[in-house]
């Protein structure tokens, strides 16, 4: 059983190392008995975080290189290339140390993120510096289920709560996985009031054209723009994910869908005349590799 939820960790969370919505776990798992250094390289169709993004694409080149212990303990960096025509840039940079815990049936760990963005990116977590979070899952047998907490600083500091429920399902003699699962993510929005007043089309900027408030220069929206009430905390979106992952010896393929439907849209002031936020649900794509090279 062990075995079995060390490779639902893994097929939930090999698409969510930049940190979309799909964030709970650390994206890969360690079996406790040998040490390995893991080298990927994914693609992702778009950029989301709680079922929000901006309304241009953000396809993401990232390479990544982590480091897991078999104490559980790991370390990983990522840096993420924005691969539109136009904007080709390194948008992100992540860097992210943690513990995690297996039993047979029970899995717990935390971790710390920091993350350095371009000052001209425009996804919507562009504001946020830091993430902290923490987790728990149970294996049921007829399913998985995940909870987390987790803390994200902006100019101030947002909560978030997440539940997840999977299902694995093993081919060719477990070499073929498929995991569909559904989440649900709850939280405040200090991070996207943020990335409304510095980064998105509505402040005059949005599409590579903001300069973030930490930037060489000082951010000049066109608008005075900020997002109603961004302290709340309430449902953000629902979930529906499919992945599907292949093994071969020491490398792992994989190819993913995930479906976002945001709610609780909220109200955006531009100078002064407020606007009701137009939530559109959402979905994005992800493919990638990864080769895991053991130790002792």
């Amino acid at each position: 059983m062990k075995h079995t939820l060390l490779t639902i960790i893994f097929a939930i969370f090999s698409l969510a190392g930049s940190a979309q919505s799909s964030r709970k776990v650390p994206y890969d798992s360690i079996s406790n008995k040998k040490s390995e250094l893991r080298i990927g390289l994914r693609y992702t169709s778009d950029y989301y975080f709680m079922g929000r993004s901006d309304s241009a694409a953000a396809p993401y080149l990232t390479p990544s290189l982590a480091y897991y212990h078999k104490s559980g303990f790991f370390i990983r960096s990522s840096l993420s290339y924005l691969t539109n025509k136009d904007q080709g840039r390194i948008d992100m940079i992540a860097f992210t140390g943690g513990y995690d815990y297996y039993g047979e049936k029970f899995a717990l760990g935390a971790s710390l993120t920091e993350y350095l963005f371009s000052d001209e990116s425009y996804v919507v977590q562009a504001e946020m510096s830091t993430y902290i979070n923490a987790y728990a899952g149970y294996d049921f047998d007829a399913f998985m289920l995940f909870a987390d907490a987790s803390l994200g600083v902006s100019d101030g500091t947002d909560l978030f709560v997440g539940l997840d429920i999977s299902r694995m399902f093993f081919l060719l003699r477990n070499k073929l996985t498929i995991l569909p699962s559904f989440t649900m993510n709850l939280g405040s929005q200090k991070y996207y009031d943020q990335y409304y007043q510095y980064r998105s089309p509505q402040s005059g900027f949005g599409k590579g054209s903001g300069k973030g408030k930490n930037g060489q220069q000082p951010p000049q929206p066109t608008y005075d723009v900020y997002l109603t009430e961004s302290d709340k905390f309430q449902i953000l979106d629902y979930e529906a994910g499919l992945q599907v992952t292949y093994r071969l010896h020491n490398v792992r393929f994989f190819v993913s869908g995930t479906w976002m439907f945001p709610v609780n849209p909220g109200t955006i002031i531009v100078n002064d005349i407020p606007q009701p936020e137009t939530l559109q649900n959402g979905f994005y794509w992800s493919t990638g590799v990864r080769v895991s090279l053991k130790g002792q």
